[in-house]
């Protein structure tokens, strides 16, 4: 059986042509209608406001150079108190860790054989003292020879001596203050007998705080640009006794404690490279304790008047540092600064900026050059200098 194909169901090859032609036009214009449409349908993003920036002209101050240093508290004086004499330890006059004042009895051994000793030799002294006046009287009336008096001045004499040594023997009972201080904690108890020893027998150790010193160290780049910029012939010379120095603890800011430069190394240390410096500072309020971790600061070079920023206000790309300033058309501008000293939280500009630039100090991070902002006026307080803040 054939199949047979209607071919009155198809379109000529002509028609079929025309027919496509007439669909896709069709559809072109369906799909251009509904574009249209749909973008006539779509409501317009509207622009964002201008971002919110606070500005202020730079801080001008009345600022110097400065320089800060690691440093260690030590006291100024530091005695080990011993036992001078052997016998039994009777009293213990002070708290551990008290204050006390220069001549405080602190410490009190047996002293009946040593008052013994020196009543004896007393007796020995008036003796030979009598001895000496009798023999003296008869050598006047040509009753004795010049060797008895020469003898009992000789006796006399040896007796003066052992009763000054009874004395002193005595005095070392009693353990005082050398000078004012701070007593460590006593480490002989009542009761116990103190012999004798080549080293003397530690019973307690006394430093003094107030005033005390700092140690610290400058490196030989710090030495040659602290004396070129201060114009002094050297430390030692110039410096020491005059040099305020200004010292802060962990925690603290603005370097609230002022001293002085009290030493200077002669030369660098080989070991180190580095030159040892001190500072005494008064401590009157006594809370700086030996031992612990300062920052120490000094000042250098001449005053100046000077414009400072915000430190947070500075940015840093590959150019290098720079801030944003608003033109007169409120829009932000980039500005290149070259920074000097540091102030926290300020930072001194030596370059780049003029006294009446409106500087961007806050809303800065989401600036770019040329950006409409909407500028309110601020204020940048002047900075904290060390020194200002108070003393110790």
């Amino acid at each position: 059986m054939q199949a047979r194909l209607n071919v009155h169901s198809l379109p000529s090859s002509a028609s079929t042509q025309s027919w496509f032609g007439r669909a896709g036009l069709l559809g072109a214009v369906v799909l251009l209608s509904l574009g249209l449409a749909a973008c006539g349908d779509k409501p317009q993003r509207p622009a964002p406001p201008p971002p919110k920036v606070t500005v202020a002209p730079p801080a001008k101050q009345t600022i110097q150079n400065y320089i800060t240093f690691d440093g260690t508290a030590e006291p100024l004086l530091y005695v080990n108190l011993e036992a001078r004499v052997p016998g039994y330890l009777e009293q213990i006059l002070f708290k551990d860790g008290a204050q006390v004042k220069k001549g405080d009895l602190l410490f009190v051994i047996e002293q009946d054989q040593y008052k013994e000793e020196v009543a004896l030799n007393q007796a020995i002294y008036d003796e030979a003292k009598i001895e000496f006046d009798r023999q003296s009287t008869l050598l006047d009336q040509k009753a004795t020879s010049q060797a008895a008096v020469d003898s009992a001045r000789s006796k006399l004499q040896q007796a003066q001596s052992n009763l000054a040594l009874a004395k002193i023997n005595l005095s070392y009972t009693e353990v005082r203050a050398p000078f004012d201080g701070v007593m460590g904690r006593h480490l002989i108890d009542v009761g116990n007998y103190l012999g004798t020893s080549p080293d003397g027998i530690k019973l307690a150790e006394i430093r003094q705080v107030a005033p005390l010193y700092i140690y610290f160290s400058m490196s030989e780049t710090e030495l040659l640009q602290f004396l070129e910029m201060s114009g002094s012939g050297g430390l030692a010379k110039a410096q020491v006794g005059k040099l305020p120095l200004y010292a802060q603890l962990q925690g603290e800011k603005n370097f609230p404690h002022e001293g002085v430069l009290d030493f200077a190394a002669s030369d660098l240390s080989s070991d180190t490279g580095t030159l040892e410096l001190r500072g005494q500072f008064p401590n009157s309020a006594r809370n700086i304790v030996p031992g612990v971790y300062a920052r120490v600061l000094a000042f250098y070079g001449p005053k100046r008047e000077s414009l400072l920023v915000p430190f947070d206000a500075v940015m840093r790309d590959q150019l290098g540092d720079y801030v944003y300033v608003l033109d007169q058309d409120k829009k932000a501008q980039r500005q290149n600064v070259t920074l000097g000293q540091r102030f926290d939280p300020l930072v001194e500009v030596t370059k780049g900026l003029k006294d009446s630039d409106q500087v961007v100090i806050n809303g800065f991070v989401t600036l770019s050059v040329g950006l409409m902002t909407e500028p309110q006026d601020g204020k940048i307080a002047p900075a904290t200098l060390p020194g200002h803040a108070g003393s110790s």
